[in-house]
């Protein structure tokens, strides 16, 4: 009974996990769409300052009706390198990026997050892959990049050096992400930690804001031009998928998955970057692309099945 609890436990994680991707996944077709007409730094500022206060309006609903002040020094110090260097400037460098670079190319430079955290977790967390996960993991990376293959026929990787920079420094501090989060997850309630993180990245981009506003002269002002579907349905879906739904799957997944686990299903984001550009762009699917997915979910599947007995299992109830 024990180990089938253990591996509900496991198994509710993963699915955790897929949701976030598949938010994040449509949010790369999103981005793509609003920061077109949206300047960067006010997307990123925006998506995290409301995205926040959609969570916060969520605690008192949930019982959690005040801010955790009980948090040690410790505690503060990792939840600002979750919302600063692991949330809003990867956040910042990456829609900069995409809109000096082409999303496909983009798209693989993206998945060296997944790495990173994986040797992050690694390294930090001492968490441990066994053996039999190896190849699941192999499976995973080589389906996630036949999945994003279709940019080397269209001359995609021709694309500018400095957005490719952007893209692969956000990827990395992505990655690191995982190692707070991961620290967090089993002292601080999910709702209250997603958007305390929000809420603080937020904060920490608005003078970055500020200064860009004050400096930039009347013919190089920041970007704003949206179209109507844009403002009314394209960004606040993309605020709702990504910065609600998809961070809060994200975060209450790390209670029931170790770090590297969370790392490696997150490289299915191209799977479902793709799938939605098909139905929301119109693009194509190539058969090379549908043989990498099918490679990125057997990854999955071996990954998730051969998951060691000892698997970290959320503590009692976090605090609220």
């Amino acid at each position: 009974m024990k180990m089938q609890t253990k591996k509900g436990m496991h198994l509710r994680g993963v699915g955790y996990a897929l949701s976030a991707a598949c938010m994040f996944g449509l949010g790369a077709v999103l981005a793509q769409l609003v920061g077109k007409e949206i300047d960067a730094t006010v997307v990123a500022f925006l998506c995290l300052s409301l995205g926040g206060l959609l969570v916060a309006a969520c605690l008192p609903f949930s019982g959690i009706s005040r801010v955790p002040l009980a948090l040690t020094r410790r505690d503060w110090l990792e939840l600002f390198l979750l919302a600063c260097p692991g949330t809003a400037l990867p956040l910042l460098l990456i829609v900069a990026g995409f809109a000096r670079t082409s999303a496909l190319v983009g798209g693989f430079l993206l998945q060296i997050n997944g790495v990173a955290a994986l040797v992050f977790a690694l390294l930090l967390l001492a968490e441990r892959v066994r053996l039999r996960q190896y190849p699941g993991i192999l499976l995973l990376l080589l389906g996630s990049t036949l999945v994003i293959l279709k940019s080397t026929q269209s001359g995609g990787w021709n694309s500018s050096l400095f957005g490719d920079l952007l893209i692969l420094g956000g990827a990395t501090g992505l990655g690191f992400s995982f190692v707070p989060a991961k620290r967090l997850s089993q002292r601080v309630a999910t709702l209250t930690l997603t958007a305390l993180r929000l809420l603080l990245g937020a904060c920490s981009l608005l003078p970055i804001v500020i200064f860009q506003l004050l400096t930039s002269a009347p013919a190089h002002s920041l970007l704003w031009q949206p179209s109507l579907i844009t403002l009314l349905l394209v960004f606040p879906c993309y605020i709702v998928t990504n910065f609600f739904l998809g961070y809060l799957s994200q975060q209450e997944g790390f209670r029931f998955i170790k770090a590297w686990e969370m790392a490696a299903i997150m490289q299915t984001v191209p799977i479902f970057s793709t799938l939605f550009a098909i139905l929301v762009l119109h693009d194509s699917l190539t058969l090379l692309q549908a043989a990498g997915g099918i490679l990125a979910i057997i990854g999955g599947l071996v990954i998730s099945l051969n998951n060691e007995s000892q698997t970290d299992m959320p503590a009692p109830t976090p605090q609220e």
